[in-house]
């Protein structure tokens, strides 16, 4: 009996998807690749996308024809370990030289395939590349990353379910934190108690750093990744930016607060970046680029900041940082970034942050559904600053 990450129903929807757009691009056959985890698009979620298989070791591949009638090959990361069981595929190969497993593969498909399409731009190995190209120069090798990326980019109603119950179990953290901070405590301590808490909770892991950083100190505070050790003072600024993964998906949320009474200007700051997260809600509509997603939160925050707001926004998935891209359009020299026009059930992740000398770091972060209405929040978490 089959123990599939996903339901089976979900595997045929998107491979049968994926093979549309072959047929549309004249695709005879799809070689897809995936690494371990990473904070960076792409690492690990394409092979697990189409096979429920999730990268761990080492380089995977899946090979999908575009015919229904002919067999997928997926090659996992591991020789002596693998739960069958947690794939729809059939033809399982061990770990081995990617390039022997492609050219068994096309010396069985023969004149079959001739236009073969590699997904993965960061994953891909280049001895690959270039083997294929040089012992197949009767075929059309081609860059069709594209496809894996639209199609997880539009999220399924399975999808958004299990990214807001990843956020569910990201507010029981929140509420963890909250109840434990106070002077003198660590930051360490506090992320400590929120993994905890979320763990306890169903959570499978974090897809990110769990960053809590407090305090003023623009230095300590752009250092994120090695804060822990500052311990909370009276009346600190501290803010918690995390996630959480419930059946492979993620969630990234974030709240500033403050360890004692917030003044009125911290307030009023906080409040307009809470102002700015609902315009960029409201600017999600289908058929928008997700630029103008960026130029709402823009509008908002120039009344009060003066800074560089680039870079507000990204998709949330399998991965934390995933298609499509908000505010990123200016990174003219990677395609992953380019600016893309937003379709119905897309979840956007927004995060307009600001630094003040007065109340460190600001920041506010939640996930949309993109629907006709504007957004749909996933989260029921507060976003009052307080404690």
């Amino acid at each position: 009996m089959r123990r599939l990450r996903h339901p089976e129903t979900e595997f045929k929807r998107r491979v049968g998807r994926i093979r549309r757009r072959m047929h549309q691009r004249e695709i005879d056959t799809l070689l897809i690749f995936s690494t371990p985890g990473s904070m960076r698009y792409e690492q690990r979620g394409h092979v697990l996308y189409v096979s429920g298989y999730e990268p761990y070791f080492g380089d995977t591949m899946a090979i999908l024809p575009s015919e229904k009638d002919q067999e997928p090959v997926l090659q996992v990361d591991s020789a002596d370990y693998f739960p069958s069981e947690c794939t729809w595929i059939e033809k399982i190969v061990h770990a081995q030289d990617l390039s022997a497993t492609v050219e068994e593969y096309l010396a069985e498909m023969g004149s079959k395939s001739k236009r073969i399409g590699v997904v993965g731009r960061g994953a891909t190995p280049t001895r690959l590349s270039d083997r294929l190209r040089r012992n197949h120069r009767a075929c059309e090798i081609l860059d069709a990353s594209g496809i894996l990326e639209s199609e997880r980019s539009v999220k399924s109603e399975y999808e958004v379910e299990q990214i807001r119950n990843a956020s569910a179990i990201a507010k029981i953290g929140f509420e963890a934190a909250l109840d434990c901070a106070r002077p003198g405590l660590t930051e360490a301590a506090v992320v400590a108690e929120t993994e905890r808490a979320c763990r306890l909770g169903g959570s499978e892991g974090f897809p990110h750093h769990t960053m809590v950083t407090s305090g003023k100190d623009q230095k300590h505070l752009e250092w994120w990744w090695y804060c822990g050790q500052r311990k909370f003072r009276k009346n600190d600024p501290w803010n918690l930016d995390f996630g959480t993964m419930f059946n492979g998906y993620c969630c990234d949320i974030a709240r500033s607060f403050c360890l004692g009474e917030p003044t009125k200007r911290h307030v009023d700051l906080y409040e307009r970046l809470a102002e700015a997260e609902d315009a960029a809600r409201r600017a999600m509509v289908p058929g928008v680029m997700a630029s103008e997603v960026n130029k709402a939160v823009i509008s908002i925050m120039r009344n009060d900041f003066d800074d560089d707001f680039s870079g507000i926004g990204h998709g949330v998935g399998l991965e934390v940082h995933e298609w499509p891209f908000v505010g990123y359009e200016y990174i003219k020299n990677d395609p992953v970034y380019v600016d893309r026009r937003l379709e119905e059930n897309m979840i956007l992740s927004v995060e307009p942050s600001i630094y003040s000398k007065d109340f460190g770091y600001l920041q506010i972060e939640d996930e949309f559904v993109v629907t006709k209405k504007g957004g749909q929040p996933l989260s029921t978490i507060d976003k009052g600053l307080w404690r």
